[in-house]
């Protein structure tokens, strides 16, 4: 029995930190309304949260996905503080012409739909 119950609780264990693996945040979407307003993962936030999220998420050797809208437009200033976050944080970002994230853009300027 007590050979068991290691296995059981080994199991556990293995199993939780594959959980915990999977939960780990490797890719954040940001998106930056034309009002200035920034979300991340679809939820409302700051730019002092941002930063924050963006350290860990360096530390997981994460990647941002990035969207704004009105691209053409002059950005919202909270636009170039998210990007100049990023860029502290030394993320890789893919650009996004979607808001669903659908499609980046390369390194030629075209939207590239995302498989």
């Amino acid at each position: 029995m007590t050979r068991f119950v290691r296995i059981a609780s080994a199991a556990l264990i293995v199993a939780r930190t594959f959980q915990l693996m999977a939960d780990s945040r490797k890719v954040l979407k940001i998106a930056i309304t034309a009002s200035g307003q920034i979300t991340a993962d679809g939820r409302p936030t700051t730019i002092e949260a941002l930063i924050s999220i963006l350290q860990e998420l360096a530390k997981n050797k994460g990647k941002v996905w990035y969207y704004r809208e009105a691209p053409l437009a002059d950005p919202h200033p909270n636009a170039m503080k998210v990007l100049k976050a990023i860029v502290d944080c030394n993320l890789p970002v893919l650009l996004s012409s979607k808001r669903d994230y659908s499609d980046y853009i390369d390194d030629k300027g075209r939207s590239v739909p995302r498989q």
